[in-house]
């Protein structure tokens, strides 16, 4: 133990690189029968969660706000729905993918007012 340290510190897993990156990780120890993200699913995701991370970074309440609503809406509207004719259908997998973001994207919250 070397000085000023208050004992051994737990080990931190180091962050995945991507959340595609991160959601190859979890599907891959996934049951057998669990249908996998395709490549193009994983990026539609990546590009979610970059959104939404650009707009915590920038302090951008609207922009938060509406990239949250994109997220849920992919997760949770069904693709049939009026307005979306020509959408592809969002399989299983990306469903999945897309509410576990939406757990996730619930935590961020930006200060009502300015800071000082």
């Amino acid at each position: 133990m070397t000085p000023g340290t208050m004992g051994p510190q737990p080990s931190t897993p180091s962050a995945p690189r991507s959340w595609a990156l991160h959601l190859a990780q979890n599907l891959a120890g996934a049951a057998p029968h669990t249908p996998a993200l395709t490549a193009a699913e994983a990026a539609r995701v990546q590009r979610h969660r970059d959104q939404l991370m650009a707009a915590l970074r920038a302090q951008d309440r609207l922009a938060l706000v509406s990239a949250k609503q994109q997220v849920l809406e992919a997760a949770f509207c069904p693709h049939d729905a009026p307005g979306t004719a020509g959408a592809p259908a969002a399989s299983p997998a990306l469903r999945r993918a897309l509410r576990d973001l939406s757990w996730r994207m619930a935590a961020l919250l930006l200060p009502r007012s300015p800071r000082h």
